[in-house]
């Protein structure tokens, strides 16, 4: 039986989308090491990483921006909203848009995550030349499976 795991692990070897799952893993459980001590899921870190401090942005960008479903952002941003990480605000100019915005204590978490995420970046990037570690970038950029996730999203006007 082994060896039957070693064989698909080796054909896994040779496919761009295993490297790129694994890779992606090994930063996730990093990540949620700093989640778990915040008691907030990884959906929640990556939520806070989204926002600009002292822009609002509204609930259906972010569900776009984290590939899942509207109801799903809901829990996401109630949560954040009891940790005081978030605050939740109806848009002046069209009450049926809500809109989310960094508190204090989410400016501070956000920023405690983004340096982890940038520290990950070293390590993974540190057997790569400046030259190789932007090919990548780009590369992983052009290849997104959702593109329009790398737009700028507009603010909403409190």
């Amino acid at each position: 039986m082994p060896y039957n795991i070693v064989m698909a692990e080796s054909e896994l070897q040779d496919t761009i989308s295993w490297l790129l799952l694994q890779s992606s893993m090994a930063a996730k459980h990093r990540l949620m090491k700093t989640s778990d001590a915040h008691d907030l899921s990884l959906m929640q870190a990556f939520t806070l990483c989204l926002l600009a401090p002292g822009e609002s942005v509204a609930m259906s960008s972010i569900s776009e921006l984290l590939l899942c479903d509207p109801s799903n952002v809901t829990g996401i941003v109630e949560r954040l909203s009891v940790g005081s990480y978030i605050e939740r605000r109806e848009c002046a100019t069209d009450r049926r848009v809500k809109t989310i915005t960094l508190t204090k204590a989410g400016t501070a978490l956000r920023s405690e995550f983004l340096q982890q995420i940038n520290e990950i970046d070293a390590d993974n990037l540190a057997q790569l030349t400046q030259a190789e570690a932007a090919t990548l970038k780009a590369l992983l950029l052009k290849t997104s499976a959702k593109p329009q996730a790398h737009k700028t999203y507009t603010t909403v006007q409190q």
